[in-house]
This record gives C-alpha cells, sequence and structure tokens, in this order.
C-alpha cells in the first residue's frame, strides 16, 4: 500500500515476522532494548514502495515555513566575449525543476516523488523512551549504521521495532553511496561531507531526510518515534543541492553550445542534518558539461539541460570572481562568459541562466522545458514542464497564465494552420493554464504515421554512390533491343519506352511471333493477343488512358510527377531522379479510360551492369547435357544496407504569458522517421506470371517498405484465369492460376525434366536478352557440390565434379500460399518448366543442406535466377 502527503513524504513500512532468531541477532549488543522488543513488536521498519519528495510541484510560491517566498531578484547582465551585446538574465523558482518520470538508478533523471532511488542509506538511533532526541543527541551513538534499504525489497530493513520503552530517530540520504559524499559521523546529530563532481553528469540529486519531531500515527516524523509505533507512515525527504539550469531567452543567433562550465564556486562542504543547512564551504572550483546543443534561432525560452545535464550544486553565496563560461560555435568557437558574483543559490531551489541576443524582460518568467527533442514515428508524448510567473521589485511571485498554439510541417510542406487544439497529428494538446512558479507539466502527444520514408545513402551505400554518379543515361530502353517486361536502368536520366506486350517486339521492331499467338497469351479482357503493341492488338480495341506507378520499394525512385503517357500516348515515359536514385524496384502501369490495367512493366534499378554471366554445367545425368549462362545476381536484387529515416513531421509549438509585457516561447520538434536496416533482397513472383510480388526486408519475415502506390501490394486474389492477374499486377493470386504448360515457354507440352530450348513467352518477368532457366539448369548443383559453409546462402561449383569456379546464389526466402514470407526456412528458385498443370519445376536449398529439383503449387513466390537466351 502506498501513503502520500502533500508537502512532506513520512514513510516507513512493516512487515509481519515471526522468526523470533532475526531479532535476537539484530539487537546483539543493545540488550537493554530486548526483553520489549521480544515482547511487544513483529514488525520490521522499512520505507514504502513510493516515495514523496519535498517541494517538487508547490501549488503556490510559499518557502517551506508557508511564508510567501522572496525570491532572490532577478537582474540581468552583459556577456562578454561577442561583438554584439548578449544578455544574461538570473532567476530562481522553488523546487529542483523535473520534467519527466523514470526509473532513477543513476542520476539519469531528478528525483521526484514517482522518480526515486532505487536505494538509500539509513542510520539509526535507538535511546530510551524518557528521553527526547534534541536533549541525548549529543551523547548517543549509532545503533544501525550504514543500512542500504532496497527499492527490490519494498524498502523493509532487517530491524524490528524495539517496544515501547524505546524512541528511535532516523537519518538517511539517497542515492546510497552518492559520488562524492564521505565521512558520515554517527555520534549525535549526523554530518557529512561532499564534494561536488565536476562533471554535471555525474552530480547527484542529492535528498537527505528532513528533521520532523513524530506526534503519533498520521505523524510518523524521523525523530522521537515510539519504539512501539507497528504502523505505515511516512518521513520526509528533501533536495540538498541547488539545480543549475541554463536557457534560452526571447532571441539567440544559432549556433551550437558545446560546453557550459561554471567558473570559480564553491564545490566542498559539509551537511548538518541539526540544522539542515551547509557549513565550511571551500575549494573554489570549475563544473562543466561538454555536449553539443544546438541553438536555434527560432527557440525561445527553452531549457537547454536537463536530466544528466542539470548542474548539481551546494547551495552558497556564490563568490566574488566566479562566471559562466558558454562555448558557442557557428562555425568559429566563441566563449561567452558573464560574472555570477553574489547570486544566491538556494538549497531545493533551482537557478535558471537566460542567454538571449534580444533584450530581456526583468518582470515575467517564462521556461519550457520539453523531455523530448524529436518524436519517433510511431508517436510518443513530450512532456513540456513550463514555469510562469512575474517577479515584483520586492521578490514576490505571482503566477502568470498562459495561452498555448501550434503548427506543424508534413513531408516537407510547410503548415500554415494555427491549431490551439488535437488535430490528426496530435492527439493531446494543453491551450491554456493559470500558470506555476515552481513548474507545470503538460501533455503534447503526436500520432505514428505509416509507411515511412527510409532513404538510400552514398554514406551507407557503394552502390548508391555509384548509381548517383553515373553519367545521364536518357534513352529508350526498348531501342535496338527486344522488348521486355522488366526493364534495366543504371543511371539517373529521363526514360521511355513502347507499350508493347513482353518481349513481343525485336530489337529490329520486327514481330517476335514466338513469344505470342496461341489461346494461352491473352490481354487483360481475356482476348487473344494478335498484335505485339497494345493499342493495335484486337482491331485497336485497348485505348491508353494514363500511366501509374503500382508500387516501388524506395520513395520516388520514379518521380512520381514524372510518369505519364507520350503525347501519341504510343509509349510510357518517366523520371530517374539524381537525388533519389538507387538499388530498387518498381511496377508501374497503362489504364484504360476506365481504369483498368491493360499491362504493367518493372523497372529494375541496379548498379550491376548485367554483362557478366556464370557459365554452368548440369547434371547430365538429369535431362542430357547442357549449359547455362546465369545472370550476375538474381532479378531485382538488391544489395544489403542501412537506409535513414529522417524528418516526416515538424511542430512548432508557442505560449504565451498573458498580458501586454508577458514573454512568449516556443520551440520545434521534429517527428523523424528511424533508420531501417535491409538485409539483400530481390522480388518474388509465382510460377507463369510477369509481375514481381514485393521483396522482404532481407531480414526476416517481413515484407519491404513500399511507397508511391496506387495500389496495396498485400491484397490478393483466388483465379485461375489470366487476364485477372493481368488487371491486378499487384495482387498475388492464391490459387495456382492458368493450368497451361507454356506461360514462360511458348509451345511447350513436357512436364519433366529437360535441357529443351526455352522460347521466352509475352508473360516473361527476364529483361532483355535473358529468360528463365531451363527445367535441368540447376542439377548439377547439389549439397556435395558446394564450395565453403553456408553464408546466406551458397557457393555452387559451376560444374558438377567440383571445378569450373563458383557461383552464388543468395537466400532470399519465399512466399508461401497465404502471402507468408519465410526467410529462414528454405530458399528457392523458379524455372521455366512446367511439372504439371498447377505445379513448376524450382530448386530448394537449406542452410544445411537441400533437395534440388523440386516441384511444388506454382502459387508460391520464389526468386528467380534468368540465363541468357
Amino acid at each position: 500500500m502506498i501513503y502520500l502527503k502533500s508537502n512532506s513524504m513520512k514513510i516507513f513500512s512493516f512487515f509481519r515476522s515471526c522468526i523470533v532468531m532475526v531479532i535476537v541477532l539484530t539487537f546483539t549488543g543493545c540488550s537493554e532494548f530486548l526483553s520489549e522488543s521480544n515482547n511487544e513488536s513483529s514488525e520490521q521498519i522499512g520505507l514504502p514502495g513510493r516515495v514523496n519528495v519535498m517541494n517538487e510541484n508547490l501549488a503556490n510560491a510559499k518557502s517551506r515555513t508557508g511564508s510567501d517566498l522572496l525570491a532572490p531578484a532577478i537582474h540581468t547582465s552583459t556577456v562578454t566575449g561577442s561583438d554584439k551585446p548578449i544578455y544574461f538574465k538570473y532567476t530562481t523558482t522553488p523546487g529542483i525543476q523535473s520534467k519527466q518520470n523514470g526509473d532513477a538508478r543513476t542520476r539519469a533523471s531528478l528525483v521526484t516523488t514517482d522518480n526515486f532511488y532505487n536505494s538509500y542509506n539509513l542510520y539509526t538511533y535507538l535511546y530510551q523512551n524518557e528521553d527526547s532526541w534534541s536533549t541525548v543527541a549529543n551523547t548517543t551513538s549509532i545503533t544501525y549504521s550504514d543500512e542500504e534499504v532496497l527499492k527490490a525489497r519494498n524498502w523493509s530493513t532487517a530491524e524490528f521495532w524495539p517496544g515501547a520503552g524505546v524512541k528511535c530517530a532516523f537519518f538517511a540520504y539517497a542515492p546510497y553511496h552518492a559520488t562524492g559524499l564521505s565521512a558520515f559521523t554517527t555520534t549525535g546529530w549526523p554530518t557529512f561531507h561532499y564534494m561536488v563532481p565536476t562533471s554535471a553528469t555525474t552530480q547527484n540529486d542529492l535528498l537527505v531526510t528532513r528533521n520532523d519531531i513524530s506526534t503519533g500515527i498520521g505523524d510518523y516524523g524521523n525523530i522521537d518515534v515510539s519504539g512501539n509505533f507497528n504502523a505505515k507512515d511516512y518521513i520526509t525527504f528533501d533536495h540538498a543541492c541547488t539545480g543549475i539550469r541554463f536557457a534560452i531567452g526571447n532571441q539567440m543567433a544559432p549556433g551550437t553550445i558545446t560546453k557550459i562550465e561554471i567558473q570559480n564556486v564553491y564545490g566542498e562542504g559539509d551537511y548538518q542534518y541539526q540544522t539542515e543547512s551547509w557549513t565550511n564551504l571551500s575549494t573554489l572550483s570549475t563544473y562543466s558539461l561538454t555536449k553539443n546543443i544546438p541553438v536555434k534561432g527560432t527557440d525561445s525560452n527553452v531549457i537547454l539541460n536537463n536530466d544528466d545535464d542539470v548542474f548539481m550544486m551546494i547551495p552558497q553565496k556564490v563568490p566574488v570572481g566566479a562566471t559562466i563560461a558558454v562555448t558557442i560555435n557557428d562555425g568559429v568557437e566563441h566563449v561567452l562568459k558573464a560574472r555570477i558574483d553574489n547570486d544566491h543559490w538556494l538549497k531545493g531551489y533551482t537557478v535558471t541562466y537566460y542567454l538571449s541576443t534580444a533584450e530581456v524582460n526583468t518582470e515575467y518568467v517564462l521556461s519550457l522545458s520539453p523531455s523530448l527533442t524529436s518524436f519517433p514515428s510511431t508517436g510518443g508524448n513530450n512532456v513540456i514542464k513550463i514555469n510562469s510567473y512575474k517577479q515584483s521589485y520586492y521578490g514576490s511571485q505571482v503566477a502568470v497564465p498562459w495561452t498555448a498554439s501550434y503548427t506543424y510541417d508534413e513531408n516537407g510542406i510547410t503548415g500554415t494552420t494555427v491549431y490551439n487544439t488535437t488535430s490528426s497529428a496530435v492527439t493531446a494538446f494543453t491551450a491554456s493554464s493559470n500558470g506555476s512558479i515552481s513548474g507545470e507539466n503538460i501533455n503534447f502527444s503526436v500520432a505514428s504515421f505509416l509507411n515511412p520514408a527510409y532513404r538510400s545513402t552514398v554514406e551507407n551505400s557503394t552502390h548508391t554512390k555509384t548509381l548517383r554518379e553515373a553519367a545521364d543515361g536518357s534513352c529508350d530502353l526498348a531501342d535496338g533491343k527486344q522488348t521486355a517486361n522488366c526493364y534495366v536502368i543504371h543511371a539517373p536520366g529521363h526514360y521511355s519506352f513502347p507499350l508493347v506486350y513482353g518481349n513481343a517486339l525485336n530489337g529490329d521492331k520486327t514481330y517476335n511471333t514466338n513469344s505470342y499467338g496461341t489461346p494461352t497469351f491473352v490481354d487483360h479482357n481475356g482476348v487473344q493477343i494478335d498484335n505485339p503493341y497494345i493499342y493495335l492488338t484486337n482491331n485497336s480495341a485497348n485505348v491508353p488512358y494514363d500511366a501509374c506507378i503500382v508500387w516501388q520499394d524506395a520513395p520516388h525512385l520514379i518521380t512520381p510527377s514524372s510518369l505519364k503517357l507520350s503525347s501519341d500516348k504510343h509509349s510510357i515515359e518517366f523520371d530517374i531522379g539524381r537525388d533519389n536514385i538507387c538499388q530498387g524496384n518498381s511496377v508501374i502501369a497503362v489504364r484504360d479510360k476506365d481504369g483498368n490495367i491493360m499491362w504493367s512493366w518493372h523497372i529494375w534499378v541496379t548498379d550491376y551492369a548485367l554483362t557478366k554471366t556464370y557459365e554452368v554445367y548440369n547434371d547430365p545425368n538429369n535431362g542430357g547435357s547442357v549449359i547455362s549462362h546465369f545472370m550476375e545476381v538474381p532479378l531485382g536484387y538488391c544489395d544489403a544496407e542501412v537506409r535513414v529515416g529522417g524528418e516526416f513531421r515538424k511542430f512548432y509549438i508557442t505560449f504565451k504569458q498573458i498580458g501586454n509585457e508577458g514573454s512568449t516561447g516556443s520551440f520545434s520538434t521534429p517527428q523523424n522517421v528511424e533508420d531501417y536496416t535491409y538485409g539483400p533482397n530481390a522480388p518474388y513472383y509465382q510460377w507463369g506470371r510477369k509481375d514481381p510480388r514485393l521483396p522482404s526486408n532481407g531480414m526476416g519475415n517481413y515484407d519491404k517498405p513500399y511507397y508511391d502506390n496506387q495500389y496495396n501490394p498485400k491484397s490478393t486474389i483466388s483465379t485461375s484465369n489470366t487476364k485477372d492477374v493481368i488487371l491486378y499486377p499487384y495482387m498475388y493470386n492464391l490459387s495456382q492460376g492458368d493450368p497451361s504448360l507454356e506461360l514462360w515457354n511458348k509451345n511447350n507440352v513436357v512436364t519433366t525434366l529437360n535441357n529443351n530450348k526455352v522460347y521466352k513467352t509475352i508473360y516473361s518477368p527476364s529483361p532483355s536478352n535473358f529468360v528463365e532457366p531451363k527445367s535441368a539448369a540447376f542439377t548439377g548443383f547439389t549439397h556435395s557440390n558446394t564450395s565453403g559453409s553456408y553464408n546466406n546462402g551458397w557457393n555452387f561449383f559451376c560444374k558438377a565434379d567440383g571445378t569450373g569456379g563458383t557461383i552464388f546464389f543468395p537466400g532470399l526466402g519465399y512466399v508461401d500460399s497465404n502471402t507468408i514470407v519465410y526467410m529462414f526456412s528454405y530458399i528457392g528458385y523458379w524455372t521455366a518448366g512446367a511439372s504439371s498443370y498447377n505445379s513448376g519445376y524450382f530448386m530448394r536449398f537449406y542452410p544445411d543442406g537441400f533437395p534440388t529439383n523440386m516441384s511444388y503449387y506454382r502459387s508460391t513466390g520464389l526468386s528467380i535466377r534468368p540465363s541468357s537466351e
């Protein structure tokens, strides 16, 4: 159970035990308490699981005595180290400012009620009931010293209440054995020595118990606690240090702060529990934060350092000669210095220093402390802590109301709408408040977005570098060579090709009638194709209307706005931009006036020249002897790389204090796309179909992200009609498709393994000069004919006898009949051979072995390794 009080924390929990031996052992050396302990107590002393920390969220600006807070005067000075004036403003607010909750295992964030350390040091004193701590403190020795009390143990100690004849005094600090803390005295009122670590990131938000005399149940306190208290109640912790923050004021010229130093201030002292104060301050030292902190010209009244970055210093009147030194780089390094002589750093309070290139308001104070510097693509919540108040000449502080609004850019398009409520991008927003001196938290939550863009960069991919540095490659992709369903591009440029069914047109513009002309080869209406040109077949019944991107696996690989039909509607044309070119695949289509896809093509962008082939011999005992010349890589292949996300949205939030002289604060927060790691990948194909299916991401059983699509590439269809898969090239066919044996080999009637010539058809997915392999082409690849071990694929010897060099077949996975990608099960490569009216031949292999020349359903999605015609 958890117990809380508003201003203080008086905590102890107790757990029943019946182990008498533990009682005896824990009180060895304290015989005067044993009898009462054994007779009356069976509860353990400890701290409840939730901690209240003093003065972290005061509703009003009150001191610890309850009177109005008279804060040290706000003042400004001029910074040295710049050719133009820079102003330095000093303010003080109650409480140690924090901006988020979390697990304070280290100094990862400032300590609050919900964010206490994992353990603390406890010192316990026992003395006679008729005495009081104030009278016996100087003569009482410690009973239990330097005990670590752990959150993981529900804050329970091993000690038991000693009974009615005894009183207890408890003193503690957190975190346990804090860095820099030493010389804890254990006779009388405790003290300790503290030396502040020189780096801000290793300094602790040091907590100490407050002196609170127990008055019974409901006011447990930590002094003069009855030895038979035996109940859960509270104990008070307070901040022992002063938090020091830095902020951008009304305006600041852009640059990057690389270091902040607090120079020549006291760094050592003794903490006195009796007076709850510091004494014997000594050792003037320099304390630093070294970190790159961007300063944006659009920011105002924004805190620069939080959590690990806050300085936690010994409270003091800052000595003469103390300075703040801020190193900022705007292309040249500048050191800005300001004197801070005689500033008051109060225990348990936060000092904020504002830097500004504009004159600062010395009456109104506004500070914004966002918890996030950016949002992930999945969205999130930015907890913004806001201090908004006005300080009088005499030091009184009064909260000042404020209003808020925001705008946002999306996908590089500047937003002009000013919102003061939630929107499609923002799911939680607070538009106004009455203000707060000590600080209040508001939530600014943003939504996730789908299909974030992952972009290839020359820094991460040598293949992208090669493609972007290539000379302009603009051309007619079919000029001087046979048309195809797959066109390969190696450089940026403006490209076109004629509206022709697959490879129906030869390089000299004559008709390639070997590729169509039987009832198997039909158009999108199911009518037999009788002409290579889409717009001339079937008595010119098919009239092209427009072109579209079906899907592509790299953002703007084909520039979406560039894709169109030529003016005579006899060709399709598009641009591959230099800024977006990378290894990737795109499917584009021509449509009629009713929006029906009439035909589609695969555009493969790669830096592989595809002039190199591997001469591979099959097993002569399987279908006779034949040599195949395999393409350098699988069809549509893309190498592994890390693609970067970057910024998708950017939010601009503005807060304005109400009143003519009030301050305005603003900052921006981008919503970024995380980097994405790809493994080697290539599109999948169903046997007999010309159009590729999305690749995997190469890393697991996931599809590769897709972009610029006008259709859903993950949708499905179940049909045996070829016309349907032409109409819906983006749909995965759940059935086995057209039962024809000649879809990839015209006039084929054979269903056995063979080395017969493959007559490439208009449904072939292979580019010009290549065709799907003969059904016996892979028979030379056996487990005994591999070179080396499996390494995301197998190196096979090119000859069946283990000679002739090697060829690498990467393990690219497969897609099952339910459209699920499997990367690490088995890997398959189709041949042109039909094994039945619903199956095709393919090579299948595993990481630990494989049978070759398998026959399986046509609905399976496999890779293709074309061979030369």
